[in-house]
């Protein structure tokens, strides 16, 4: 992936199998009965791609909606949501700054209120991507989360620094752009917006995170390894299971989470 300050996920986004029968309740609720999952025939073979072939399908998609083809509407919204906080690149900063201040979460939403219905365009976007790969696949949606932040998704298709599906980054700071993708999670929960969705996909984002800050897999490598199964469960449960606040105060810490590698 690029490195540079415009992470490809932040912006728009801007998660070895769910561990725990409470677990998959949780993931279960979140998903709307019609859903439905694109048929894994659509996926053509691709030759020399590693991993999951509908989470590379999945976070491929992802990428052309909302990072290398969004449609004007899309950018508009963008544009709207990130001017008051001096622009994309500074939305982890502002976020850091409402928290620091002692007024999260109203200084917060003072910045996110004027903007709801840009929050609810992007919403319903990214939400359509979501249920058209794993709208009736919630136990896939996790693996394709759990894989991203392994970087174990080599997609042969993207350009040089960009083949494998995983955060990308700004040297040294290897996970930073997760600290940009949190507050557009947390804005949606705080604007009423699909809540249950959205705190479910902030979970998620926090497994990938810590799973990459574990992992440190190699951008454009074709064979990052795996972490071992049980890392993998046990930070998902982690995880999975943490309230919206819990989720706010574990992205207070930079670059890595405080507990990271514990239960």
């Amino acid at each position: 992936m690029p490195q540079n300050t415009m992470d490809r996920r932040g912006v728009l986004k801007a998660a070895a199998g769910i561990a725990g029968a409470a677990a998959a309740a949780t993931v279960a609720a979140t998903l709307p009965a019609a859903a439905h999952t694109r048929p894994r025939t659509a996926f053509p073979d691709v030759p020399g791609m590693v991993g999951d072939r509908r989470a590379n399908e999945f976070w491929y998609e992802y990428d052309e909606r909302f990072y290398f083809n969004p449609t004007p509407e899309l950018v508009e919204a963008v544009d709207t949501i990130t001017q008051p906080f001096g622009g994309f690149t500074k939305v982890d900063i502002g976020w850091a700054a409402t928290r620091s201040g002692g007024r999260y979460p109203r200084s917060f939403l003072e910045l996110v209120a004027p903007s709801r219905d840009a929050f609810v365009l992007l919403s319903d976007a990214q939400r359509d991507v979501y249920r058209e790969f794993y709208g009736n696949d919630p136990h896939g949606l996790v693996r394709a989360f759990q894989d991203f932040g392994q970087g174990v998704l080599f997609d042969p298709r993207r350009s040089e620094g960009n083949k494998v599906h995983m955060m990308n980054f700004t040297p040294p700071d290897f996970t930073h752009a997760y600290h940009r993708w949190h507050p557009f999670l947390a804005a949606f929960r705080l604007l009423d917006i699909d809540v249950k969705w959205w705190t479910h996909i902030n979970r998620l984002a926090g497994t990938a995170w810590e799973l990459q800050a574990l992992a440190q897999p190699a951008i454009d490598a074709n064979d990052n390894k795996r972490l071992p199964g049980r890392t993998v469960r046990a930070v998902t449960t982690k995880w999975l299971h943490r309230t919206p606040a819990q989720l706010d105060t574990a992205f207070d810490t930079f670059p890595y989470p405080a507990d990271m590698g514990t239960r």
